[in-house]
């Protein structure tokens, strides 16, 4: 309980520094013009990276909300930015994961390859969006998002027509610790192209979708499905990081201040992982998520 209590004193903590009044506004948001407003946005990166990390996901899903609520930015420039932070993440986590040795390199590239062009799909859908619409269709996600983490549900698909079984797959972790599984490639497949949209026209990652997908449908074990999560989503990130890169709308400012703060919130994620509550956490995450989508809604109504 003095764990959730913190965090939610750090989340109030970053809210107060979005609403403080900002030095400079350009292209319709506020800039990072000082230390203390960087500062906050390290900090607010941090929160987000340990909250992602504890529940096995990347922080779009605040990032987006947050950037648009207290920093004034468009949905295009929100999802551009939030992309890039996730992308700096993602590549952090997936080195530490190389050294675990727990990453499935083909699964891995496979799927990234499937992902791909849903997130240039996406990221052309995302173009189309306008500030009403944008707000209540991610804030149709949030509220799913936020039962998903409350109910702790798996998802669960049977595909009673398959003509074959899945092969067999092993794989040994730095620890010598043997891993076995079945994964439906189709599925596995299928699943990614749909996860790499939704990363593109919402600017989430895809890892709260992509984990479950992998644990709860394919079979993977959670530490290779969340390894190998995190090397699906910085490739598929860096293409969304070109593409909006080259759209003019990420702020590199807030993008790099808020990852740097990830990699450290999902450093100190990792290490409190093991003294939590999953679902203790996830319920307490699922409240501030459908707090946000209120919000969202609330400003453009």
């Amino acid at each position: 309980m003095r764990f959730v209590f913190s965090i939610t004193i750090l989340l109030l903590v970053t809210a107060g520094v979005a609403i403080a009044e900002p030095l400079a506004i350009i292209e319709g948001h506020k800039v990072v013009a000082d230390f203390p407003e960087a500062f906050g946005l390290v900090v607010f990166g941090a929160v987000v990276g340990l909250i992602g990390t504890l529940i096995g996901a990347g922080g779009g899903f605040i990032h987006v909300p947050v950037l648009m609520i207290f920093f004034g930015f468009s949905p295009q420039h929100a999802i551009g930015t939030s992309i890039t932070a996730v992308f700096l993440n993602a590549l952090s986590g997936t080195f530490s994961y190389i050294t675990h040795k727990r990453i499935d390199y083909e699964i891995g590239l496979k799927f990234a390859t499937a992902a791909v062009p849903g997130v240039v799909v996406g990221a052309a859908v995302a173009q189309q969006f306008t500030m009403f619409s944008f707000s209540l269709a991610f804030s149709v996600l949030l509220v799913l998002l936020s039962y998903y983490l409350f109910t702790g549900r798996d998802i669960s698909i049977i595909r009673t027509k398959a003509h074959e079984q899945p092969v067999e797959r092993k794989l040994v972790d730095a620890e010598g610790e043997v891993h076995t599984y079945s994964p439906d490639m189709p599925v596995g497949l299928a699943g990614s192209f749909f996860t790499g949209f939704f990363s593109g026209i919402f600017g989430i990652g895809g890892g709260i979708i992509h984990v479950p997908l992998m644990y709860s449908v394919l079979g993977l074990p959670v530490h290779i499905a969340t390894a190998t999560s995190h090397f699906i989503l910085a490739i598929t990130s860096l293409f969304a990081v070109i593409i909006f890169f080259g759209l003019h709308q990420i702020d590199l400012d807030y993008a790099v201040f808020i990852g740097v703060g990830a990699i450290f919130g999902a450093y100190l994620g990792a290490r409190l992982a093991r003294r939590t509550h999953p679902l203790l956490i996830k319920r307490s995450i699922a409240v501030c998520l459908l707090l946000l989508a209120l919000k969202l809604i609330a400003g453009v109504v």
